[in-house]
C-alpha cells in the first residue's frame, strides 16, 4: 500500500524500564517518539514503531534508487513536523468533505474505518473494501472518478497557466524590442540637408547695360525698349541665347 494512503499519528510513547526500576527501587519509565500507523478499511490493524526507526519499504526503495535510509519521521515528515509543532496532524490527500456524493453519515462511517481521504477510499480493495458493505464498490468507483476528473482539470489549468506565462513573456519581449528600436532611432545622426546646387553664372553678367543692349539688337534685330535694369537685361540675353542654341542644335 502506498505510504500516503496510510494513517500515521506521532506521539510520545511511554514504557516501563523494568531493569532501571529494579535498580532504583522505584518505577522508571522511558519515553521516545513513536508513530502509530492505521490501515484504511481495517479497524483492527494498528502498528506502532519508533519514529526514528527505518521504514523497511521506504528504505528499500530509497536504497534501490541510490538514496539513504528512510525513517518513519522522514517518510511522514509533514505529520511529524505537525507533531513537533503541537499542531493537528493532517493527512495528505483530498478530504472526504470534498466528495459531494457522500452523506455526512457515510463520512463518519468511513472515518471510523480509518478512511479519511478520497485517495484512501479509491485505493481500497479486497477485505478492506468488503468492510464498507453493500455499495462499497460504488463508493470506491465514484471516488476514483472524482480524482480522475480533478486530475484532468488540473492538467487544463496547468496548460492555461503555461499559455498565459508564454503570452506574458512575448509581451515583455515585444515591449523590450520596441524600447530598443525607439532608443536606436533617437541615436541615429541626422543626415545633412542637401545643399542647393549653385546657379551657373550668366556669360552676360560682366557686360555693361549698353553692351547687353547692343548684343540683343544684333541677335534679334530689335532694339531694347525702355531702360531695364542690368539684371533684367542679363535675363533677357540669357533667354535669347538659349533659344539661339536650341535652334542651332535642331
Amino acid at each position: 500500500m502506498a505510504e500516503n494512503l496510510l494513517v500515521p499519528r506521532f506521539f510520545m510513547h511511554t514504557s516501563a524500564n523494568e531493569a532501571a526500576s529494579r535498580a532504583a527501587g522505584r518505577p522508571i519509565f522511558d519515553e521516545f517518539e513513536a508513530v502509530e500507523i492505521r490501515f484504511p478499511g481495517d479497524k483492527q490493524k494498528v502498528s506502532v514503531f519508533p519514529a526514528h526507526e527505518a521504514d523497511p519499504n521506504a528504505t528499500r526503495e530509497s536504497i534501490a534508487n541510490g538514496g539513504d535510509v528512510q525513517t518513519y519521521a522522514m517518510v511522514y515528515n509533514k505529520q511529524y513536523r505537525d507533531f513537533k509543532d503541537g499542531n493537528t496532524q493532517s493527512l495528505a490527500g483530498t478530504p472526504l468533505s470534498e466528495l459531494p456524493f457522500l452523506t455526512e453519515g457515510k463520512r463518519r462511517e468511513l472515518k471510523a474505518l480509518n478512511i479519511h481521504t478520497a485517495e484512501q477510499l479509491a485505493s481500497l480493495d479486497g477485505t478492506p473494501l468488503k468492510q464498507l458493505g453493500m455499495g462499497g464498490r460504488s463508493l470506491k468507483d465514484q471516488a476514483q472518478a472524482y480524482l480522475d476528473a480533478a486530475n484532468g482539470s488540473a492538467d487544463v489549468t496547468a496548460l492555461a497557466a503555461e499559455v498565459a506565462d508564454l503570452r506574458r513573456q512575448l509581451q515583455e519581449r515585444d515591449s523590450m524590442l520596441a524600447e530598443a528600436n525607439e532608443a536606436a532611432a533617437e541615436n541615429v545622426p541626422e543626415e545633412p540637408a542637401d545643399e542647393p546646387e549653385p546657379e551657373e553664372e550668366s556669360p552676360f553678367q560682366s557686360f555693361d547695360k549698353a553692351d547687353i543692349k547692343a548684343w540683343i539688337k544684333d541677335a534679334t534685330g530689335d532694339p531694347v525698349q525702355g531702360n531695364p535694369s542690368h539684371k533684367t537685361l542679363v535675363k533677357m540675353a540669357d533667354e535669347i541665347n538659349d533659344k539661339l542654341a536650341k535652334s542651332a542644335d535642331a
